[in-house]
């Protein structure tokens, strides 16, 4: 009796320490897999690339949208300065940072190029300008000549901070209606800033681009006949001073593409063709 109690008591003492070991060897094992599992992910991260983009306030709507496809299309994080196009260029030539330009105005961009801070541009879409007027348009706005009368308030884009300033003093010298400036209240940096003051009743019109407005139920847009008009076309580049060339060619060939330009479309600019 005794020795069969004895060979139970060391079965069961072997079987003890069998599971005992298969516990441990499982322990390491998890422990083991987290490692693997945490590495993984932390060369994931290491492998993620950033790329910084200069882009003119104005286009945010479709340039947020685009960073969203890129980044998940090619595992990059994309960082942006959003303000006017002469702010823009001060940044580049202060940091000598960056890796992308884009703008709503080839002369803009031109600008920057003959400067030597950007590469080689492509063309994106439209950026057309009209006159902008509160909802209900109260001082009768019909044609870019109304901006000339007496009592009309203008609030327009600052010609040394944005495209679209500089533009609309062009479209003014071209029509002979440089006097319209008398009629100015206040000038801005960035569209933005523009159609907010508008919107608050601070002045009677602007000349913004259409996309710019596009979907704005508190304002209305006069067209300004083509004839009379200057169109402004985005435009898209390297920044000299990029260390990632590649990636960054290939973020502007996504702008480029026809999946960039509908992306521009669904936000109200015209594709160039």
């Amino acid at each position: 009796m005794l020795k069969k109690i004895s060979i139970l008591t060391l079965a069961l003492l072997i079987s003890i320490g069998i599971t005992a070991c298969n516990s441990k060897e499982n322990k390491v094992n998890d422990k083991s897999s987290a490692k693997v599992t945490s590495t993984n992910d932390s060369k994931d991260k290491e492998k993620e690339e950033t790329l910084f983009v200069y882009s003119g306030a104005g286009l945010k709507k479709p340039m947020d949208e685009i960073a969203q496809k890129f980044e998940k299309e090619n595992n990059v994080k994309i960082e942006y300065s959003y303000a006017g196009s002469a702010q823009l260029i001060a940044q580049i030539e202060t940091s000598h940072k960056g890796d992308a330009f884009i703008v709503g105005s080839e002369p803009i961009y031109s600008k920057a190029f003959e400067k030597e801070l950007v590469g080689e541009h492509k063309t994106v879409a439209h950026h057309t300008p009209a006159i902008v007027v509160p909802k209900g348009n109260p001082a009768n706005i019909q044609k870019l000549e109304d901006l000339n009368k007496d009592g009309v308030k203008i609030i327009f884009g600052d010609k040394e901070s944005n495209a679209i300033g500089k533009t609309t003093q062009k479209i003014l010298e071209k029509n002979n209606l440089k006097s319209v400036n008398d009629n100015v209240i206040s000038t801005a940096a960035t569209v933005n800033e523009m159609i907010l003051q508008l919107i608050a009743s601070k002045a009677d019109a602007t000349i913004a681009t259409k996309d710019s407005v596009f979907g704005n139920d508190d304002v209305e847009v006069i067209e300004i006949s083509s004839d009379k008009n200057i169109d402004q076309i985005i435009s898209a580049g390297t920044v000299s001073y990029s260390g990632k060339k590649d990636l960054a060619n290939k973020f502007i060939d996504y702008i480029a593409s026809d999946e960039g330009k509908q992306i521009f479309k669904k936000y109200g600019f015209e594709p160039v063709k």
